[in-house]
């Protein structure tokens, strides 16, 4: 197994995401990678030994006036020496570089915010941090997209736009479980006894949270309920729940990921509700590969969804997936041209995680080599039909070391999107395993979770809504 020395204990899983890019199969790599600190009057220095090949890189010392920004320096600086040593010794180089964070865009952002012209920002991403020219090209681009239209939004949405909020709904059921899945959520095989008192508790948070919000002078920008599968819950309770996170004037989301939920009483509850926005997503439209990651339904299933959503008028999300196991890049191809057919309003790509140990170093690179394919030319025919990149997000053990990314036909940006994964704006989150975030003017970011158990998250209501209103309250009195 690989192995990291360092004397950098308070960074350590920094420097080991870092080295896992380089390195996805850790747990058959006997390589060994010293990396050791040296703080001096003027600069630091960081010796850094891989495979015995010794480098030695140094830098200015940290002079940050402010605690984020000393963190923030102290972590680039050995990352960037942590990335020349690797990228020299293993000869190989990583799209995003030394960036390892899931916002590459907030960098981006920054790097403007230092009075970077607009222009110039890509090529300050390249020599900054080794991102590749197209992938640093791909963040400015949607940097650009974001300030053109989501701070106009928000400027025209109220003249104390700081009091703009997002409020996120979390629906932790599915009809299955898909191989694949990371997030909050439980198949409804043996759990629908749950889905009657999970709507009655998740409908008080949610009206609680409300008349918190109204209290305070807070108003709602955008509403996302997601999960899991939200039209997984039956008509009369998917309805109490709509009813319920219905705000005035905001971008109102409901996903419906699950072609095989969908159903044209649930859309008519949809639209009555006030929903604008929802996704049907396929991810991917070979029948064989949905029965493979465990998606019970068929592609022609997403299709008849699809054309049903249309005739109600909703702005409607396609995802879909590079990468899934045995799928070559012939197979995507057909997938994604086939939904530009279609031409939804928003397409997004995501590229599959990899679920640790998984795969064997030589099956791994060939993965890797297709997904790449997959996704490059996703990003080419996209644009071909007109479609804008407008977020972008990565996550751990990615296939490839590539991204997630978001695409809109024109006005059709999904400012809910923006502005939680750029964090714009507070999260208050609702329902078992939501996670809502407090965001300050200064940078500081405080979050708060439900616990992930539904059975834990009804039996301890009571007590963790009163936790979290003081909490709340706290964050609130704090601010002024």
């Amino acid at each position: 197994m690989l192995e990291l020395i360092t004397n950098r204990g308070d960074i350590r899983n920094e420097l080991w995401e870092l080295i896992r890019c380089f390195v996805p199969d850790t747990a058959h790599s006997e390589a060994v990678v010293n990396c050791t600190y040296i703080g001096r009057r003027n600069e630091i220095a960081y010796f850094i030994t891989v495979d015995e090949k010794t480098y030695v890189f140094r830098y200015p010392q940290n002079t940050a006036q402010t605690r984020i920004d000393y963190v923030r320096y102290d972590i680039y600086a050995a990352k960037h020496a942590l990335y020349r040593a690797m990228s020299d010794a293993l000869r190989k180089e990583l799209p995003w570089g030394s960036l390892t964070g899931i916002r590459p865009t907030r960098v981006a952002a920054k790097i403007l915010q230092r009075g970077v012209a607009p222009q110039n920002v890509a090529a300050t991403l390249s020599t900054e941090y080794f991102v590749s020219a197209p992938k640093a090209a791909l963040a400015a681009e949607i940097l650009q997209e974001q300030q053109r239209y989501v701070q106009d939004r928000m400027a025209l949405a109220a003249d104390g736009a700081q009091e703009l909020v997002n409020l996120y709904v979390h629906i932790p059921f599915c009809p299955t479980r898909c191989a694949y899945c990371s997030f909050v959520s439980e198949g409804i095989e043996r759990k629908s006894w749950l889905l009657l008192p999970y709507a009655d508790a998740l409908v008080k948070e949610i009206n609680r949270t409300k008349a918190w919000l109204q209290e305070h002078g807070k108003r709602i920008f955008s509403v996302y309920v997601g999960g899991g599968t939200p039209t997984v819950l039956p008509p009369d309770l998917l309805e109490k729940v709509l009813r319920a996170a219905e705000a005035e004037n905001a971008e109102y989301t409901c996903e419906a990921g699950r072609p095989d939920t969908i159903t044209d009483e649930k859309l008519h509850i949809l639209k009555e509700c006030g929903v604008n926005r929802t996704s049907i997503n396929p991810q991917t439209l070979h029948d064989a590969t949905l029965k493979r990651i465990g998606r019970a339904h068929t592609a022609a299933q997403f299709f008849s969804a699809y054309r049903a959503a249309e005739t109600y008028g909703f702005v409607k999300n396609v995802d879909l997936i590079a990468g899934l196991e045995d799928e070559t890049a012939e197979d995507f191809r057909y997938t994604l041209d086939t939904v530009l057919a279609l031409a939804p309003e928003n397409i997004t790509v995501h590229t599959l995680c990899r679920k640790r140990g998984s795969t064997q170093a030589q099956t791994e690179i060939a993965q890797n080599e297709q997904t790449e394919r997959m996704v490059d030319y996703s990003i080419a025919a996209l644009k071909s039909a007109g479609y804008t990149p407008y977020y972008l997000y990565r996550q751990k053990q990615m296939t490839g070391n590539l991204e997630n990314i978001g695409w809109c036909k024109n006005g059709f940006l999904c400012v809910n999107n923006v502005t939680v994964m750029e964090e714009m704006l507070s999260v208050y989150a609702c329902g078992a395993g939501a996670i809502g975030k407090m965001i300050f003017p200064e940078g500081k970011i405080l979050r708060h979770a439900n616990p992930k158990d539904v059975l834990l998250y009804l039996k301890e209501f009571e007590e963790r809504m009163e936790k979290k209103e003081i909490f709340y309250q706290n964050q609130f009195t704090s601010d002024l």
